[in-house]
């Protein structure tokens, strides 16, 4: 089965984005039960490579590309970035990541999601005076967010789904 996990944002929306060192974990958790894993970079995040080892990236796809993966994936783990709303718009399985921004108004329709499941007062922040602008630009609404708690999501999707 193919997992294609995007763990990238908009440049100016860093903030959005899960920690790349716990994509790399649940890259590893894959891997270590016989996924095929692939990690997307655009072009600004280039300096994320260093993160993922030994793991398959592919990095600047074109949409025709991107296209292709979508079809031949099995599952797509994205923050929510353009990734997550091209991957749903051509209805390829997507497990969206949410942490400041507010999935009732932006989740695509044919996604799933998974939060943290510690509390928050500001989060979402979107559309306060607080979007984006958390303890230096790390965002603490995915604190409580774990590698496990996406792996053990994203195999129940599989199991739901019957994707194979």
């Amino acid at each position: 089965m193919k997992i294609i996990l995007c763990p990238g944002s908009a440049e100016n929306q860093k903030f959005k984005r899960w920690p790349a060192k716990k994509f790399y974990i649940l890259a590893k958790l894959f891997l270590n039960s016989q996924y095929d894993v692939s990690i997307v970079l655009g072009p600004e995040e280039g300096y994320l490579e260093k993160e993922f080892g030994d793991i398959k990236i592919i990095k600047s796809p074109s949409f025709k590309d991107l296209k292709i993966l979508g079809s031949l994936s099995n599952l797509i783990i994205c923050n929510d970035s353009f990734l997550l709303h091209f991957f749903s718009f051509i209805n390829a399985n997507v497990l969206a990541l949410y942490g400041p921004t507010d999935s009732t108004r932006t989740l695509p329709l044919n996604s799933e999601i998974i939060t943290s499941n510690k509390s928050s007062k500001t989060r979402p922040c979107w559309n306060s005076n607080n979007y984006g602008k958390c303890d230096d630009g790390r965002c603490s609404c995915f604190d409580g967010l774990e590698p496990e708690d996406v792996y053990k999501k994203a195999i129940i999707l599989l199991n739901q789904k019957h994707i194979n």
